[in-house]
């Protein structure tokens, strides 16, 4: 612009020599029509003029006056000019057009406005006979102009993406807040010219995240409203049973109510704010049980609705509920049982390898299943038995992964050893008996993880029936074994 304004400045004097620098005026000859119409725009640029008309300064100075002028005039059209478009754009554009405020349009205007003008062009000059005044024309480029708009846009909409992925990414903030930013991180993503940002990644690597953050925090909402539906569903159950007068009805609809609880807390054990914390939901199922007169079961919950998270900060209320409530041990043993596997799939694998025979080790199933039904267990003993795969890995002392069951809580039963023989010589008929050597183990495996597992070793005695009968005998005592290991596992668990 100096270099340009210098020559002006040469061309006017040159045009003018009889006036060099002093404040006279000959006239430029006849008045050109942009004197009458300053401002203009056409398909390829913007126009303004500016006049200075101090005929006491030198020409020097009116010219430069002049320029000055001119460039405050097209700064003003240009300004117009953006923030006009800037509006239409984001006028249609919902997302974006909520996260451009009207900071960041004056901000976007002010940089398009300011790039814009390092190209303005000096094209034309007029002295007015009459007045003396200096008139001057300058355009600049509608290219220029978008350019530059493209600039500031880029630059502000950059901004806006990273404060929104600030949000999509912070765990602890509102579940609709985050989504609402990853959309409307997606809807700026496309408008951003990243040339313009060195900073700045790939549009590819922004696309990535974001995609990834929309479908996991899409899950998260779908999580949640099915999880509100349930509970919803399952409070309106305790109202119905409320209104019956049938005991019968009464409690069928609050044990439909406890599943519901129930498979609620299976599946968000942390709980899920800002519906419940796993302290709410124990609470609710503490009155349901003291409705149904468990005062077992309804102690229970409630001293672990004391020690988990609540939202509704009721644990004084539930340590005063349970510390009132009498119960036995023994029916406390009885009731940790029914809480753990009522109303829960389960399924029982029991498998066993003795010297070279192996399979399904249905004694111990039997065994298991037993124990379990009365519990109000939902059970099915697996008829499929193991691969060689799965057979090495439980040999090595490993649970294969592949054993899981989804949405189901997975109890196996395994035996691996050799099967021992030899001759009785001390009975009459010198008989062969037998006996198992080898490893044992016990297991449950919920959602994909191994809560409970039991290995040891173990020989039997000498069975003078046969191995299917020593198999037999062996199961029983596996079983019995894993009830009591099981009831002191419920006790650290629930109690802890």
């Amino acid at each position: 612009m100096t270099i340009r304004a210098s020559i002006a400045v040469v061309l006017l004097i040159v045009a003018f020599p009889q006036f060099s620098l002093a404040a006279q005026c000959t006239g430029g000859g006849a008045k050109p029509a942009w004197v009458d119409s300053p401002e203009s725009v056409t398909d390829e640029y913007f126009f303004a003029a500016g006049v200075s008309d101090d005929v006491k300064a030198s020409l020097a100075d009116r010219i430069s006056s002049a320029k000055q002028n001119a460039l405050k005039n097209i700064s003003e059209t240009i300004e117009v000019s953006v923030k006009n478009s800037l509006i239409l754009e984001q006028s249609s554009r919902e997302k974006s057009g909520r996260a451009v405020t009207e900071s960041n349009l004056l901000s976007i205007t002010q940089t398009s406005t300011n790039a814009s003008l390092k190209n303005v062009e000096v094209i034309d000059t007029w002295e007015d006979s009459k007045t003396c005044a200096i008139w001057l024309r300058a355009r600049v480029s509608k290219l220029q102009v978008e350019q530059g708009k493209r600039e500031g846009l880029a630059k502000t909409l950059f901004s806006v993406l990273n404060d929104q992925l600030v949000v999509a990414q912070n765990n602890t903030a509102p579940l609709d807040a985050r989504i609402s930013a990853v959309d409307t991180a997606l809807d700026v993503l496309p408008r951003i010219a990243l040339e313009f940002i060195p900073e700045a990644s790939s549009a590819a690597y922004y696309t990535q995240i974001l995609k990834r953050l929309q479908k996991d925090l899409g899950a998260a909402r779908n999580d949640l409203d099915g999880a509100r539906k349930a509970l919803s569903d399952a409070d309106s159950l305790i109202n119905k049973a409320a209104e019956q007068t049938d005991e019968s009805a009464k409690s069928k609809l609050l044990g439909l109510a406890v599943s519901s609880y129930r498979a609620l807390l299976a599946k968000h054990s942390n709980g899920l704010p800002p519906l419940f914390g796993p302290g709410d939901i124990l609470f609710k199922l503490g009155e349901v049980e003291e409705t149904r007169g468990n005062s077992c079961g309804a102690k229970n919950y409630y001293q672990q609705s004391t020690d988990s998270i609540q939202l509704n900060d009721r644990q004084l209320v539930a340590k005063k509920r349970g510390d009132a409530l009498a119960c036995s041990a023994e029916d406390m043993e009885r009731t940790l049982w029914r809480q753990y596997f009522e109303g829960r799939p389960t399924v029982i694998l029991c498998y066993y390898q003795a010297g070279a025979d192996q399979g399904l080790w249905h004694k111990a199933c039997d065994g298991m299943n037993n124990l379990l039904k009365p519990l109000g267990a939902d059970t099915t003993v697996r008829a499929r038995g193991l691969s060689a795969e799965q057979l090495r890995k439980l040999q090595r002392g490993d649970i294969p992964n592949n054993l899981a069951e989804q949405d189901k809580l997975l109890l196996g039963v395994f035996a691996s050893g050799k099967m021992n023989s030899r001759i009785d010589k001390e009975a009459p008929g010198k008989n062969r008996e037998y006996q198992f050597d080898g490893g044992l183990a016990t297991f449950l495996i919920e959602d994909g993880k191994t809560t409970f597992s039991d290995r040891f070793q173990g020989t039997t005695g000498w069975n003078p029936v046969s191995s299917r009968m020593v198999m037999d005998v062996l199961a029983i005592n596996v079983v019995k074994r894993w009830r009591d290991k099981f009831s002191k596992f419920l006790r650290h668990e629930l109690n802890q």
